[in-house]
């Protein structure tokens, strides 16, 4: 049976910088990697990042420090994050900035900025790549295959972790699935690296008080190392922190598939709403334009489908900047002409009845947002942006879903990433970092701008680091 220092399951946004930082230490380093390639959700992610402190900032004139960083995150999710796992990330992740542009990141040239597509910093502390997640990933790849060639370090991709192997509540092994079958290999420390459960609808059902999923996650997404420590006695987290993004249209119809592309333009601040929002019965529950997005996804959340109906006319259609911009001609004609969650009607009647709203609450709702419009009275949820009035003739609505990418909760761990039992004792030599820890640890009930990519890869490179170090000084004595 083969021996390991350390094993890391998971060649994504967290294991690879783990995996690089272990092998540099000369600890002997398993990678185990479900797919065919490395990279996880960096292929997909808009790869957000946020630090305090960057020599960026610094040039451009920005003072900024981590506890105004926590200062804002608290402030976002209502002090719903976890202090002690903030205070690990936090001081370090301008380091994590500096560190990715001095191994050539591809920099957008407008960072770091302000970003509304979450609720906003009071600070400009958000960067991103100008190819989003993949400009992190063409970091991280030729340090990772450098890391790989090592004589201390080995990458099995199409390898799957299955189960661990305990004695006297700490880690002896783990049990893999690979091209030729099954086997284990010995080793005292394993790092879950595995990401959330974003494809998979069973697991979020359960973690999520059986909501239906409607997702953009990786399809490798599939919660198996959350799956993997609970099986072990790890207690979860978070599973009561969840927040949808606001909102989604799935790719098809029965799909419950939201491709990034084809993602609705509902931020105010990018392209102000012409539309309404309205429930299955017709009523509207949010301020359409809102500036906080956090308000609209607590909206949203509190919908019992989380789905609304995205309301206008032909003129809106005609007039107003797209709702849909990712959308080719071809993707729109075709959903107008065939998809049930694409309605078109002659009038409000005929709207609530093919989309099952109620028709006096749907006429009661377009009057008094119409009377708004006309300035003869005050829009009821007092909404700014009123360009124009809604029919009465020429309807159309879009059903759009409150939808994931990351998923809020995870596997429980302590202020050095140990997972932990219910009772708060540790699987000793079991470890978990990025998503597989939930995005409610480091967000809370919220989306904070950069609290997803960026801790998963500072506390990835400080967890490969301290467990390596922590592997050379045991194989010393």
């Amino acid at each position: 049976m083969d021996r390991f220092d350390i094993v890391i399951v998971g060649a994504g946004t967290a294991g690879m910088p783990c995996a690089i930082e272990a092998a540099e230490t000369g600890a002997k380093v398993l990678v185990v990697e479900a797919e065919k390639q490395t990279g996880g959700t960096l292929h997909v992610s808009l790869g957000q990042l946020s630090g305090a402190g960057s020599r960026l900032q610094s040039e451009r004139g920005i003072t900024d420090t981590s506890a105004a960083h926590l200062a804002d995150i608290e402030r976002i999710n209502r002090g719903t994050g976890r202090r002690e796992i903030l205070d690990l990330t936090l001081p370090r992740q301008g380091e994590t900035i500096d560190w990715l542009m001095e191994n050539g990141f591809d920099m957008d040239s407008s960072c770091p900025t302000i970003l509304h597509l979450h609720e906003a910093y009071r600070e400009a502390r958000t960067y991103w790549g100008v190819e989003g997640g993949l400009s992190v990933y063409k970091v991280l790849k030729p340090l990772f295959e450098k890391a790989m060639t090592l004589p201390n370090a080995e990458l099995r991709l199409e390898t799957r972790a299955t189960g661990l192997r305990l004695s006297d509540g700490a880690v002896t092994g783990l049990v893999l699935a690979g091209p030729d079958g099954d086997y284990e290999v010995a080793t005292d420390r394993v790092v879950l690296a595995t990401g959330g459960y974003g494809s998979n609808a069973a697991l979020f059902a359960r973690l999520t008080g059986g909501r239906d999923l409607y997702t953009a996650a990786m399809p490798g997404s599939d919660g198996s190392g959350i799956e993997i420590a609970e099986q072990a006695g790890a207690a979860l987290r978070g599973q009561d922190l969840f927040l949808p993004t606001y909102a989604g249209v799935p790719e098809k119809p029965g799909s419950n598939r939201v491709i990034w592309r084809q993602m609705p333009s509902l931020t105010p601040q990018v392209r102000q709403p012409w539309e309404l929002h309205l429930t299955a019965n017709g009523a509207r529950f949010v301020r359409e334009d809102d500036p906080s997005v956090d308000n609209r996804e607590h909206g949203l959340v509190e919908q019992p489908d989380m789905s609304f109906w995205c309301v206008f006319d032909d003129d809106i259609l005609r007039e107003a900047p797209p709702v849909l911009p990712g959308w080719t001609e071809d993707e729109l004609s075709a959903a107008w002409d065939k998809r049930p969650d694409f309605v078109t009607a002659p009038d409000i009647a005929t709207l609530a009845e093919r989309t099952t709203m109620s028709p006096d609450t749907l006429a009661a709702t377009i009057t008094a947002y119409n009377a708004a419009c006309d300035g003869t009275a005050e829009d009821p949820m007092g909404r700014i942006h009123l360009p124009r009035s809604i029919g009465p003739s020429g309807l159309r609505a879009i059903r759009m879903r409150g939808m994931v990418l990351k998923t809020p909760a995870g596997i429980d761990v302590d202020e050095t990433l140990t997972v932990i039992r219910p009772d708060g004792t540790q699987i000793v030599g079991l470890h978990a970092v990025g998503e597989a820890i939930g995005g409610s640890t480091l967000s809370g009930r919220g989306f904070i701008s950069g609290m997803s990519v960026t801790p998963a890869l500072t506390l990835g490179r400080w967890l490969g680091q301290r467990l390596g170090t922590l592997a050379m000084e045991a194989n010393a004595e």
